[in-house]
């Protein structure tokens, strides 16, 4: 039946041979029932297999992963029967240390022996994990940032706070080293006249040396006066003190007031008694020992006041003299008036400053040629707020009626005050005109006697 449902392939020819041909005629007969059939179509081996279910499939990987995994096992057991050496352990990944701190607690849980005398127990080992050892700290720089300078002028508000706390404490001059002799010189005998020059040699010494010297590390109090600009209406005049040593420049100094005055050093004047200066000065090259004024202005303003030599004394108060009161009984301390003398046509006018000891801040009085020196010194003590101490004249403190009464006798007169200008050093009397001295607009005139 089934050589008759699919044809046999085309016989090829053969030779044949007799003993052979029966033996291949039954071998043919009995391959031809058990020969599987030959496929014709190679479609067919690509086609699903229709009668296994996932089931059974599932079951074919089952078998085929367990078959698998025998197979490597038994390799395994090969090799490893086959070489002598042993396996190596797998290092776990969990701290094999354990506690460092534990064994230090064994050590001290442990009772000290009778035999030792000391009580003391000495540790060397260290305990370093591994992950400290194998770890590579970076270096880190141990300087630690400074904090930012602070503005020269707080600092001199500082200084000027505690300073004033302390009540404008001054340090006292120390007292001056007494003079040691040579020991040399102690068995040398002068003759007298010798002795007495070499005590007074020896006072001179101890007593004329300079304080620079002696006192190179006191302190100075220097007061900076701020000038604003003759023209400026709004300017205002403000003074700051400072304390410095009087070795030190002033470049500090210079660096404070500009910072106050909101402009830049380069742009800053100081003058010292009409003067300027500079930052590398000190005040020992000034000669101040104790205590000065200093004046400060922009270069604008200094600039100013060179063209203008008249223009710095604008601001101090101006005092018109009027001569007119010519029949009072005392010339020296008339009643004069003040009255604009520019307003008058028949003469000329011209300005004088004046300055004395008792007042800190320049006169400057408007007079006429004809104007006496008396008339001037009574404006002056009128404007200073002097003329009540010296507002009598001299015939009525000297040649007045003596007084009656309980008053005390025997007391010595109080020294007489008669106040005077002095012009180049010599005092003028009080009916002298002062046109007579030959004076120029804007000079300077002291008033002596107060």
């Amino acid at each position: 039946m089934a050589s008759t449902a699919r044809p046999r392939p085309r016989p090829v020819p053969r030779a044949k041979a007799a003993p052979a041909e029966a033996s291949s005629s039954k071998a043919s007969s009995n391959g031809a029932s058990k020969a599987p059939p030959s496929v014709v179509d190679d479609d067919t081996m690509f086609m699903r297999n229709q009668g296994r279910s996932s089931l059974a499939w599932k079951k074919l990987d089952k078998l085929n992963d367990a078959s698998k995994t025998k197979a490597k096992a038994k390799a395994r057991s090969d090799s490893e029967g086959d070489s002598d050496s042993p396996r190596p352990r797998k290092q776990s990944k969990s701290k094999t240390a354990g506690d460092p701190h534990a064994k230090i607690a064994r050590l001290l849980s442990q009772e000290l022996s009778d035999e030792s005398d000391s009580d003391e127990l000495e540790i060397t080992d260290t305990f370093d994990t591994p992950a400290k050892t194998k770890r590579k700290r970076r270096s880190r720089s141990r300087s630690i940032t400074p904090p930012p300078a602070l503005p020269r002028y707080q600092l001199q508000q500082a200084r000027e706070v505690v300073r004033q706390a302390l009540g404008h404490a001054q340090s006292r001059s120390p007292s001056p080293v007494p003079y040691e002799a040579d020991e040399s010189t102690d068995t040398i005998i002068f003759d007298p006249e010798l002795e007495k020059l070499a005590r007074a040699a020896q006072a001179n010494r101890s007593f004329s040396e300079p304080a620079a010297e002696s006192q190179s590390t006191d302190t100075v109090e220097i007061t900076v006066k701020w000038q604003p600009h003759p023209s400026n209406e709004s300017g205002k005049e403000w003074k700051v003190v400072f304390k410095l040593n009087r070795t030190d420049n002033f470049r500090e100094l210079f660096e404070a007031t500009a910072e106050d005055a909101s402009i830049l050093v380069e742009n800053l004047v100081m003058s010292y008694n009409g003067a300027r200066l500079f930052p590398s000065v000190t005040p020992a090259t000034l000669k101040i020992w104790d205590e000065g004024e200093l004046v400060a202005c922009d270069r604008v303003t200094w600039d100013y006041l060179r063209a203008n030599p008249t223009a710095a004394i604008a601001a101090t108060p101006v005092v018109d003299v009027d001569d007119s009161d010519t029949d009072a009984p005392s010339p020296v301390y008339s009643n004069t008036q003040e009255s604009d003398a520019e307003s008058d046509a028949g003469g000329e006018t011209f300005k004088l400053v004046l300055r004395s000891a008792l007042t800190t801040k320049d006169i400057t009085v408007t007079v006429r040629p004809t104007t006496t020196c008396g008339a001037i010194v009574q404006a002056f003590l009128k404007k200073a707020g002097l003329a009540e101490k010296y507002g009598k004249g001299p015939r009525q403190s000297i040649g007045g009626k003596k007084g009656k009464g309980k008053g005390k006798r025997g007391a010595p007169p109080e020294p007489e005050k008669d106040p005077q200008l002095s012009i180049d050093g010599d005092k003028m009397a009080h009916d002298i005109p002062i046109g007579d001295m030959d004076l120029d607009d804007g000079d300077m005139v002291d008033v002596v006697g107060l």
